[in-house]
């Protein structure tokens, strides 16, 4: 293996009905921010029917990225009655969640954005909040122009000591927020290591690994606007870049 390539990142997509027509997607600010700040090359990840083969993802890729949705999971798979708050994505659901326990399990580089963010609490046994109690403080108008609905909403605190200030370079920054929902039990394993100032978690790792970092804003919107942002995409990259150079 030439270990010059760049690192290979998986990008979870989404199943969307367009014009009554089955249809995998992925949002370009994902790919874009990947390729320019990762400095790694993104490839869609699809869901198969009759298996997802996990393994031979885990095997492929040097890294993954699981990205934000208009979507919710399924109530039911972190252990909620009634339907909740749609729309939902079961092909999705069925691939997000095994995929992260066996990529963590491989050590493979993982960063989880928005939805991902939950996905990974869920996998790891954790419950979230169907529609957080004082919701306006977290999502900008959906009306409000592209660039206004992702300007900074809120603060971040990072915990004292956290391991992730040297990397985002603050313990307190402005990030965007365009969530309804938020994580409630946190899953085993998993440590909160900053918040909003309502509390509600905004930033999950997941010890012993190399790099295994959720957030619940976007930063793949405009890294180069905001240093946390930026900061963040690159130590995903370089972790990738870590395994590519290890698998030889």
């Amino acid at each position: 293996m030439n270990k010059t390539r760049r690192p290979v990142i998986g990008l979870i997509t989404d199943m969307r009905e367009l014009g009554g027509m089955p249809f995998q997607v992925l949002g370009d600010k994902y790919a874009q921010a990947v390729s320019e700040f990762s400095g790694a090359l993104p490839l869609a990840i699809l869901s198969e029917r009759g298996g997802n083969h996990i393994g031979e993802l885990v095997e492929t890729f040097d890294g993954f990225l699981f990205t934000g949705s208009p979507s919710n999971i399924r109530p039911w798979r972190y252990g909620q009655t009634g339907e909740g708050a749609g729309p939902f994505d079961d092909a999705r659901d069925e691939l997000s969640l095994p995929l992260i326990r066996a990529a963590l399990a491989a050590r493979v580089p993982c960063l989880c954005i928005c939805r991902g963010l939950q996905e990974l609490n869920v996998a790891h046994g954790g419950t979230l909040h169907v529609e957080l109690p004082e919701g306006d403080a977290h999502h900008s108008p959906e009306d409000a122009p592209y660039e206004d609905r992702y300007a900074p909403l809120h603060e971040v605190h990072l915990a004292p000591g956290s391991p992730l200030a040297p990397l985002f370079g603050a313990e307190r920054f402005a990030v965007n927020s365009l969530h309804y929902q938020a994580l409630a039990k946190i899953g085993e394993g998993l440590d909160v290591q900053g918040t909003a100032p309502d509390g509600v978690p905004e930033v999950v790792t997941v010890p012993g690994q190399d790099f295994a970092v959720g957030v619940q804003w976007h930063p793949e919107y405009r890294p180069d606007l905001h240093p946390q942002n930026r900061a963040l995409f690159q130590g995903f990259g370089e972790a990738a870049r870590r395994r590519r150079q290890a698998r030889g």
